[in-house]
């Protein structure tokens, strides 16, 4: 189950609401588990949302497009009452009378339609949450809601609604991970990182980027998994004017490896919708003693500041200045401050940051806990000798913390 329960009801309570509606898309995929590919075309107005009650004793409810019900069979959801609404004309359709019946579909959606639906159909979504929430006893609650617009228009036919904003609550609940968010997540970096090492051979000096990026696009997709900006695939590494930039990011990819130049793979993607984000570093042919070193040193500063201080209670400010700490003492490393330690969660985002809106800009701290999913980077960006980066995705466990991947962060070289 990909929705954390009993951390959603502690939220509520330390929170002091009576309800929480997760309407914007990934919110409402994780509270149910329901999805159709309708969802994922990004709409701007919302067009599924899930109410779920502090109180246990009441059962949860979601409000989705009566002509998706059938979804329900290959999404399956815990939340057992569904309200259908109108969407586009789909349910006019759906209720036209015809003689032909697609069997057995038909008979099992009509089935789990009488079970499961508990209201008549509604003309919108606002029309659906505000009698779910009738229904539910919340007409006059304190509600959370993680898309204040939708809470706008439910207020406005429900006077004594309290409406508060749900956004750092939704993300305060889903910053520790299930058991099965962990698994999806430990699959998607396995897979990431098998990728890069199957296109590893393919690097020498003459070889063409974007033939190697397909090839890493493609042995994703063998393994039932995607690549955000599949166009770009490796996102770092590009020309300008015929010279080459290892730390360019979303350039070309027609240009062709260099001799004794560094390439950085920083790789995203998803697995089941959940992210997988890596970086190691190659150096193709015999790199110079000092850019050994100073990677060498980037890489002890890094392992030191991930294994004495990645644990529970820790405070990703804590993190970032133990990193610079470490590198601005550090002799052999030039322009120290061109390093970036960055810290931030993972999951139906590609950084999934639990602190209060807005997150972004200078980021604000957040503490880690228990099997929060945490990817720790280290990305230096100096031209003095050339850019070196890490990255690596972590769960933390009681005592400390387990890396997903196995590929050791440390420069690989390509002779």
């Amino acid at each position: 189950m990909l929705f954390n329960r009993p951390r959603a009801h502690e939220k509520m309570e330390q929170y002091g609401v009576d309800a929480i509606v997760g309407a914007t898309p990934r919110n409402f995929y994780y509270a149910s588990e329901y999805w159709t590919t309708v969802a994922k075309w990004g709409h701007q107005e919302n067009i599924f949302a899930a109410i779920v009650p502090h109180d246990e004793s009441v059962e949860a409810q979601m409000v989705i497009p009566e002509g998706f019900f059938g979804n329900i069979f290959f999404y399956p959801t815990w939340i057992p009452k569904v309200r259908p609404v109108e969407m586009m004309n789909t349910s006019v359709i759906a209720h036209e009378p015809e003689e032909v019946r697609l069997e057995p579909f038909q008979s099992d959606a009509e089935a789990a339609y009488a079970q499961r639906v508990v209201a008549p159909l509604a003309e919108s979504l606002i029309e659906g949450i505000v009698e779910g929430l009738m229904d539910m006893g919340l007409a006059s609650a304190r509600v959370a809601f993680d898309d204040l617009r939708i809470a706008g228009y439910v207020k406005a036919r429900l006077d004594a609604l309290q409406v508060v904003d749900g956004h750092d609550l939704w993300l305060d609940i889903r910053k520790v991970k299930t058991p099965e968010e962990i698994e999806r997540l430990r699959i998607g970096a396995r897979i990431n990182q098998d990728a890069i090492e199957h296109v590893i051979p393919m690097i020498e000096p003459g070889a063409v980027w974007g033939e190697i990026a397909g090839a890493y696009c493609q042995f994703v997709r063998d393994h039932d998994a995607e690549v955000i900006a599949p166009e770009r695939a490796l996102q770092f590494g590009s020309q300008y004017e015929g010279e080459y930039y290892p730390d360019m990011l979303f350039g070309d990819v027609d240009w062709r490896v260099r001799e004794g130049k560094p390439i950085i793979f920083e790789s995203w993607g998803t697995y089941k919708d959940y992210h997988f984000d890596f970086s190691r570093t190659v150096f193709v042919g015999e790199p110079s003693r000092e850019y050994v070193e100073m990677c060498e040193r980037i890489h002890a500063a890094w392992q030191e500041g991930i294994q004495s201080k990645l644990r529970p209670g820790i405070s990703t400010s804590e993190l970032f200045k133990s990193g610079m700490e470490l590198l601005y003492d550090a002799a052999d490393v030039p322009t120290p401050k061109k390093t970036l330690p960055f810290f931030h969660s993972i999951g139906l985002d590609i950084i999934e940051h639990p602190s209060g809106y807005p997150a972004f800009g200078r980021l604000k701290p957040w503490d880690i806990e228990e099997n929060t999913v945490l990817n720790c980077e280290f990305l230096y960006f100096g031209h003095t000798l050339d850019p070196f980066h890490i990255e690596s995705t972590f769960v933390v466990t009681a005592d400390g913390a387990e890396c997903f991947q196995t590929m050791p962060e440390k420069l690989r070289i390509l002779v």
